[in-house]
């Protein structure tokens, strides 16, 4: 399934619902019954300490919301990869497989090592792969794996927004850290 193809449908389907019109054409005025009577006051009216501006907040607001987005796209660019490789690893791993019976590779221990490193490296991408896909974030029913990921690598993103580096390279990071996840497990 290539989950870009299925994010556009699904974005699609949901600008094209009724709930998402009826939200545009809501009527956001107010109606007479919510109208607020309001009156004059002779108070002094002055600006609470505990409100002032405070860049510091702006800022994480700004990652958080960011933040979301650059997982998404590296969760989806790293399925997008997996689902290209797919196919020559399953290609590589059928060719090797097929010449395990074939009389000359039998005994051939150079060949043994070689069809070994082919089985891992198939059986890690498909792991890599039916893992990520199990995640299933586009559902409402979604597992916790990606929140986890997120609280995980939050504050490392987080340095890396703060000293200015671009999407691309957080989206790169991020790709590589959802890779370890199951290249690296034991």
């Amino acid at each position: 399934m290539n989950f870009k193809r299925e994010y556009n449908k699904v974005w699609k389907e949901m600008v094209k619902s009724e709930a998402w019109k009826n939200s545009l054409l809501a009527d956001r005025t107010a109606k007479p019954e919510e109208e607020m009577d309001f009156y004059t006051s002779i108070l002094d009216v002055g600006i609470d300490n505990r409100d002032s501006y405070n860049p510091l907040m702006e800022k994480e607001v700004a990652f958080e919301e960011k933040y979301s987005a650059l997982v998404s796209r590296a969760y989806f660019k790293i399925i997008a990869e997996a689902e290209k490789a797919d196919y020559r690893l399953r290609k590589e791993y059928e060719d090797w497989n097929t010449k395990k019976s074939e009389a000359e590779n039998k005994g051939d221990k150079t060949f043994k090592r070689q069809l070994n490193l082919v089985n891992r490296r198939y059986a890690a991408h498909q792991k890599m792969l039916k893992g990520l896909k199990s995640w299933n974030i586009l559902s409402e029913y979604r597992s916790d794996d990606l929140r986890f990921f997120k609280n995980e690598n939050r504050n490392e993103v987080q340095q890396m927004f703060n000293t200015g580096k671009d999407d691309s390279a957080i989206v790169n990071l991020l790709i590589y850290k959802l890779a370890d996840l199951y290249h690296f497990e034991d």
